[in-house]
């Protein structure tokens, strides 16, 4: 992934139409695509948590999306997120009255956890015994969906880790995106 240039943005709506433009035009058509899913899902949803925010691209999706009161981003090293979106997330929150959270913390560790999701968002390590340790810590925690980028390339072995601990766990695939890197959601039997 590459690090996005973005010291000329101001507002949350800047950056994140910056840092899409420049992913898709750097990673190709539909790297971002899930984006558009976790907009949609987020409808009937209030909370969201990420692991693996890298500079927030993502990140500032879910943020935009009004229905989400509860916004919580966990990744171990935030400085590329504090260069840019850092002080423009915290106006964003505390203009609009919604609770919004960062945490510079290994996404397995117990101190990553916090409180239960709706969403649970994984874009971090792209190993699947990582991903499964995630899954282990965050997943009893999440209430709808799990929602996974790079599930696809450059091999697929997060989605069969995502979807065979979903099988193991009352989740089913909803979406298998294969484009590009692709993405894999997941919803809660139930």
């Amino acid at each position: 992934m590459i690090n996005s240039e973005l010291s000329h943005v101001t507002t949350l709506e800047e950056f994140y139409e910056s840092i899409r433009s420049q992913q898709e035009a750097a990673h190709g058509e539909n790297y971002c695509k899930m984006h558009d899913v976790i907009a949609e899902i987020a409808k009937e949803c209030n909370s969201y948590k990420e692991l693996g925010v890298h500079q927030g691209g993502t990140l500032a999706n879910a943020l935009l999306q009004p229905t989400l009161k509860y916004v919580e981003g966990v990744d171990i090293d935030l400085d590329k997120y504090n260069k840019y979106l850092k002080p423009i997330a915290e106006e964003w929150a505390k203009t609009t009255k919604r609770v919004f959270k960062m945490k510079e913390e290994d996404s397995t560790s117990i101190e990553s956890l916090g409180y239960g999701t709706d969403i649970l968002m994984i874009d971090s390590y792209h190993k699947s015994f990582h991903m499964e340790k995630e899954l282990e810590r965050h997943g009893p925690f999440t209430k709808k969906y799990i929602v996974a980028h790079d599930t696809h390339l450059p091999d697929d072995q997060l989605y069969w880790c995502l979807s065979s601990w979903g099988a193991d766990n009352g989740w089913s695939v909803m979406i298998r995106n294969q484009e590009n890197v692709g993405f894999t959601v997941l919803k809660k039997n139930g």
